[in-house]
Order: structure tokens, then sequence, then C-alpha cells
């Protein structure tokens, strides 16, 4: 397995670090997402495919928001709310995305452009005859998912690639969690493969027992303490996701040069930005913060 070699990407990043404009000055989240889409060009060889799989996040998102907006029959614009385009998933093929005519051309025009990884690409065909057959959506995504984490899993397995194998961990505990709390049980088949969190532990949280969860994830106490007292799903997973991003500068200064910590780190700071200054805009827009708005 070839080595990535970080280093001098990382000290690209620490420096761009010091010349991002102080909460944006006023430009929205274009100033992060510019910064998200030149990420994997100050990476060489096998670090560049690690960044990859970081913007990627966000192509796969972008993906099954544009392939549910389709389903939904919702028109252009709309199926383009919320879709980052920070990754392999250009504006420009957002927009070709958002214009197809069905989720049957979604699906079509994904697989012709590799999207939103090669090897989800590939399997399109086979996932979305099974979806035909069914029409379940849950499904389809939750298998979309499953073959993305496992072709990141792949790029990400050598040691110094670590921090980037345990964010992706993270991020489907976090989304199995909030599945299983809000089915108030816990079915294997609608899971995203597991992280560190075993389906044991997801049952114990559903009946108030965090013990099993925060001795994987201790630092998700005060988030745990906060759902049992209000009970809301989306301020769980704002609280999460604010704790995932908690401490990102540091990790971005003092990580390892060597190892995917620095990117991880101003990865994580990238979104953390971008997410408040979407929060922001919805305070401007209705009077108050959505607590929902992760």
């Amino acid at each position: 397995m070839t080595a990535p070699l970080y280093v001098a990407g990382s000290t690209a990043l620490r420096a761009r670090m010091s010349r991002l404009t102080p909460d944006g000055a006023g430009q929205g989240d274009r100033e992060e997402s510019e910064e998200m889409r030149r990420l994997p060009q100050l990476f060489v060889g096998e670090a560049r495919a690690v960044a990859q799989v970081l913007t990627g996040r966000h192509d796969l998102r972008d993906a099954l928001a544009l392939l549910r907006g389709a389903a939904s029959g919702l028109p252009p614009e709309d199926r383009l709310r919320g879709v980052r385009a920070v990754g392999a998933i250009t504006p420009e093929r957002a927009a070709e995305l958002a214009h197809t005519r069905d989720e049957a051309g979604v699906v079509a025009l994904l697989e012709r452009l590799r999207l939103p990884t090669p090897a989800t690409a590939a399997a399109l065909p086979r996932l979305w005859s099974r979806f035909e057959l069914h029409r379940d959506v849950e499904e389809l995504e939750l298998a979309v998912t499953a073959t993305a984490h496992a072709e990141w899993g792949e790029r990400a397995a050598h040691p110094r690639s670590r921090p980037v194998a345990d964010l992706l961990a993270r991020e489907r505990d976090q989304r199995n969690l909030l599945i299983a709390l809000a089915r108030s049980d816990v079915d294997p088949g609608r899971l995203m493969p597991l992280g560190r969190l075993g389906v044991r532990d997801l049952e114990h949280a559903i009946t108030g027992r965090w013990a099993p969860v925060l001795g994987v994830y201790p630092r998700w106490r005060a988030a745990a303490a906060a759902y049992e007292l209000h009970g809301d799903l989306g301020h769980l997973d704002r609280d999460l996701h604010d704790e995932a991003t908690a401490g990102a500068a540091a990790r971005l200064r003092r990580g390892d040069a060597e190892s995917a910590d620095p990117l991880v780190g101003y990865v994580l700071l990238l979104e953390e930005r971008a997410r408040r200054h979407r929060r922001a805009g919805l305070i401007l827009v209705t009077g108050g913060a959505d607590r929902r708005t992760p």
C-alpha cells in the first residue's frame, strides 16, 4: 500500500486558514465552497484521492438530493436548493442533473458521468433495477451510500489516512443513531454500514441508556442529555454536527502534518463556517434560529 504524502498539502492548508475572511464578510458560504473545490488540488497521488473522499461526501449528498427531487417531481430550481456542488458534481453538472426529466434520467446521467463515485455509478443499474421492483427510496439511498462508503474505506485504508476513516465511521454512526431513534427500533436492513457503534449500542440508546454510545463517543454526552429533555431529532443532529467541528482549527494547526489530520481539520472548519452562514441566513429570513438546520 502506497503511503499518502500529506505534508506539503497540510502546510498549504495551514497557510490558507490564516487568509480566510473572518465570518465570510457577508459572502454567504461562497468562500467556503470555493475553498472546498480547490482542496484536492493541494495534494498529489494517494493523498489527493483521500482529499477527494472528503469532497465526495458532498457529491453523495447532492446526488441523493437531486434524485429525491426528481422522484418528487420538483421543478429544477427546487431540486437545486441545498445542493453544495463543491466536488466532482460541479455547479454545471448539478444544473444538468436538476433539469433531467425524471429519476430514471438522473440515474442514467449519474452512471454516464461516473458520479457520485465510480463504484457507485457502476452499481447504479443493479440498484435501480431493484428500486423499480419495490419503489423503496430509503432502501435505494442506503444502498448507494453503502457502496460509496465501501469505496472510500478502501481509499482511506492507510494508517496515515486514519482520520478520514474515523470521520466516515463517525458520520455513519450519527446517521444510524438518528435512524434508530426516529424508528424506535433497530432494523439492520435500514441502517448504514456500522461504524464503531453496534446494533446493541443503538438499541440501548432508544431506551434512554446512553452509556454504551457514550463509551465510544464521550463528547456526545451533552447532546444526549439535551435530547433526553427535548426529544427533538433535528436539534440532536445539529448538536452532533457542532460537536464534530469543535476543535477543527486546533486539528489543522497542531495535527500530525504527515497524516490526514490537518486535512480533516480544514474540511470540518469549512463545513462549520458554511453551516453558520446558512443558520444566519435562516435567522434573517424567519426572524429566529431553526434548530433543525445542521
